[in-house]
């Protein structure tokens, strides 16, 4: 009897501290979900994430002429103040890019661990709206803005409706034309969808590729010089919520934090 009213004192002594513990958590501030999403620009990509306490992001600088790129990774806390999110760790990685494959191979890391207080690095906002990267470790970024592109990366579901749409960043055609690969299963139909974000409207227009066949993304814009109608448009609505929208109907997505199978 004594063993087992040991045994029950720890567990509940276990799920005290688990209790404080979580009555301690730190709720994301207000003004710092402004930055959570991707940001863009010519062969440049942010993505920041809120995780827990704290937030998550990476900048990516990709050179086309020979597929080479560096990926810096931050661990931020949202600094009410200067209305910033301040770095607290950082890693730098540079690695190439198989262009067939899109596969990336990572060297060793230049360097990560905790910052020193005259190298933390921030992210901010212009007044009209634009991401700035200032990296504190080797004074980068200061003349580069980044545009909101929402946050459609990933997997998103209707189970009621069983569709699965998948979102992949292509990349910027050039300065304003904002580029998403984005395949769509309803049921028994699927197709391929090529669709360009507007920062403005918040929308991803799509055209289906199947119905107009796109052998480059010039072929995008000749059809919507031309007037053709999209056969889709996707809105990002935040906290995990999407709206699709198409000729049978507008639907409600939810995305998916496990992501697609393997």
């Amino acid at each position: 009897m004594k063993k087992l009213a040991s045994i029950l004192l720890a567990v509940i002594m276990i799920l005290s501290l688990a209790g404080a513990a979580w009555a301690d958590e730190t709720p994301q501030p207000e003004s710092g979900k402004k930055f959570e999403g991707s940001w863009a620009k010519m062969n440049g990509l942010i993505e920041i994430v809120y995780e827990e306490e704290g937030y998550r992001a990476s900048v990516d600088l990709y050179n086309q002429e020979d597929n080479t790129g560096v990926l810096w990774q931050y661990s931020c806390f949202y600094n009410e103040e200067k209305d910033a999110l301040i770095s607290v760790s950082a890693s730098k990685n540079a690695y190439s890019l198989n262009p067939d494959t899109l596969d990336k191979t990572f060297g060793e890391a230049e360097y990560e661990g905790i910052d020193e207080e005259e190298a933390v690095s921030a992210f901010a906002l212009t007044p009209d709206g634009a991401l700035e990267w200032k990296d504190g470790h080797e004074n980068l970024g200061q003349d580069l803005q980044f545009t909101r592109i929402g946050s459609f990366e990933g997997l998103w579901r209707n189970e009621a409706e069983n569709i699965y749409a998948e979102f992949h960043w292509q990349g910027l055609l050039d300065e304003n034309q904002f580029c998403y690969h984005v395949y769509v299963a309803q049921g028994e139909q699927e197709c391929h969808l090529v669709g360009m974000y507007n920062p403005e409207t918040q929308k991803l227009a799509c055209y289906d590729t199947a119905v107009l066949p796109m052998e480059s993304a010039e072929d995008y814009l000749t059809a919507q010089s031309e007037g053709k109608p999209f056969q889709a448009v996707f809105s990002d609505l935040g906290n995990g919520q999407a709206q699709y929208e198409t000729e049978s109907g507008v639907f409600s997505l939810e995305y998916d934090l496990l992501g697609p199978e393997s």
